[in-house]
């Protein structure tokens, strides 16, 4: 039954989802990795609901899901222009994290269980990340941010990754210690989070520019 109503508030992906499938054919194409990320993300859900349902881990996808959006969050700043003059910058955290993720989940054959350290060190970065195009927003630009779809996403993610960071390190202790009141409250609680970054999402892309206006966004 806890499997259910987790697996029913993730489906509040779909709010960001279908207002984006709405407004695809006028949006401008910079939006589309966190708009792909979102369609992986969907998928991995159904395919994890299906896991556990017949009794199987769903870490194999989730593992292979956080590579994937690793890959399109760090495109994503990209195409906002965060990074581009920077290529060795970018390179470097494209390239690094997935060494990370190889060495952790294939060298060390550590792909079928939840392992923290890529997990938490790309959450950090994308929080980082979104930390520094937030300063860029609120120092370049002078309109309502709160009505600006990078501004918006990128608390999203703060909101997001930041939780993600702390359900790691409450699930791993978990796995190691008996598990505490406060480390199950983190753990429960982090279904609703990602529904209230979902609804975030969702509103952002009411605000996403059309193509041809994409040069004033």
């Amino acid at each position: 039954m806890e499997h259910m109503v987790t697996f029913v508030i993730s489906q509040s992906i779909l709010i960001p989802i279908i207002v984006g499938l709405f407004r695809l054919r006028i949006i401008w194409p910079g939006y589309w990795p966190f708009f792909i990320d979102l369609i992986a993300g969907i998928a991995t859900e159904i395919i994890s609901f299906i896991m556990i349902q017949h009794h199987s881990s769903n870490a194999v996808p989730t593992n292979i899901f956080v590579l994937v959006e690793w890959l399109l969050v760090v495109y994503q700043f990209h195409l906002w222009g965060f990074l581009k003059k920077r290529k060795n910058i970018f390179l470097l955290l494209w390239s690094i994290p997935v060494l990370i993720w190889i060495i952790e989940n294939l060298v060390f054959k550590r792909i079928t269980t939840f392992s923290p350290y890529f997990r938490i060190l790309y959450a950090f970065l994308i929080t980082l990340m979104s930390i520094t195009e937030i300063n860029f927003k609120i120092i370049n630009d002078d309109r309502n941010l709160f009505r600006n779809p990078r501004f918006i996403i990128c608390i999203g993610f703060i909101l997001f990754y930041v939780y993600q960071i702390l359900y790691e390190w409450a699930y791993q202790l978990s796995v190691f210690q008996e598990p505490t009141g406060f480390t199950n409250t983190i753990i429960s609680l982090f279904a609703y989070m990602n529904a209230l970054t979902n609804i975030i999402f969702g509103i952002a892309f009411l605000f996403v520019p059309a193509q041809k206006e994409y040069k004033m966004e």
